[in-house]
């Protein structure tokens, strides 16, 4: 893995754990222009699913659920886990976020990856 990918990822993580949703989905969209197949299909969905939180908060919770659903479509098809996101825990909490409302604190699990 990229260290410069790998570094992102964490940091980006880290700032949405801490309810920093715009500037996660800034740092993320930054490496998304840099990259290709699952990582970039990751990032995308991240960047959705951090939208859709701001959205949330601005009150706009159809806006929510739209960027919700299309963060399904990215994060659906990934192994989980991918890039040490546990992407099967992400997609079961969108798809809540996305029927239910989004409620509470939203919180990524993450178990970065060592590079071999």
């Amino acid at each position: 893995m990229n260290s410069d990918f790998r570094e992102c990822l964490a940091e980006g993580v880290a700032l949405f754990n801490a309810g920093r949703w715009y500037e996660a989905h800034e740092l993320w969209e930054e490496a998304w222009r840099r990259e290709s197949g699952p990582r970039r299909a990751l990032l995308q969905g991240l960047i959705q699913v951090a939208a859709g939180w701001l959205k949330q908060t601005e009150g706009r919770a159809e806006g929510a659920r739209t960027l919700f659903g299309r963060a399904l479509e990215r994060l659906e098809p990934l192994p989980t886990p991918c890039e040490g996101v546990d992407v099967g825990v992400l997609v079961s909490q969108v798809r809540q976020w996305r029927e239910a409302g989004a409620h509470g604190t939203p919180v990524l699990t993450f178990h970065p990856v060592q590079e071999a």
